[in-house]
């Protein structure tokens, strides 16, 4: 039984000096200290990616699409002044119109199959453009 307890006081003083020596040893300075590599140059908000699939709604008020993806997931994208719509005929004679102006333009027409463009803006999907591939209005989604 002695055996056993001074084994166990061994163990336990050496494990504790080895901790403290480690310890010690990290906050040593010298040639040999790890250095993390730099984040890469190119930044995520950078790259523009694009999402495939159904638009269900448009919300003027909070600036935002709803758009349900190919895998049936639901992504909710912003949009701004610079965001473009391509694929729909204008409903207005003005040809410069700003980007929310452009975005009106899909409202009634959910259930048409989009790609929207985007880019991570501080956390947030912010559209860039929006696609229409095949359109769909409010009154072809009646009849179904």
């Amino acid at each position: 039984m002695k055996r056993l307890l001074l084994y166990s006081v061994i163990c336990f003083l050496s494990g504790s000096l080895l901790a403290c020596e480690r310890v010690r040893a990290d906050r040593e300075d010298g040639p040999d200290t790890y250095q993390p590599r730099p984040a890469p140059a190119e930044t995520r908000a950078a790259v523009t990616t694009d999402l495939k699939g159904e638009l269900i709604s448009v919300d003027m008020k909070n600036n935002a699409i709803m758009v349900r993806a190919e895998n049936g997931m639901e992504q909710t994208f912003r949009f701004n002044n610079l965001t473009s719509v391509q694929g729909v005929e204008a409903q207005s004679t003005a040809t410069n119109q700003p980007g929310t102006m452009a975005v009106r333009k899909l409202i009634g027409k959910e259930g048409s199959e989009v790609i929207v463009m985007w880019k991570d803006e501080a956390g947030a999907k912010m559209a860039t453009s929006v696609t229409v591939e095949q359109l769909v209005s409010r009154e072809d989604s009646r009849k179904r």
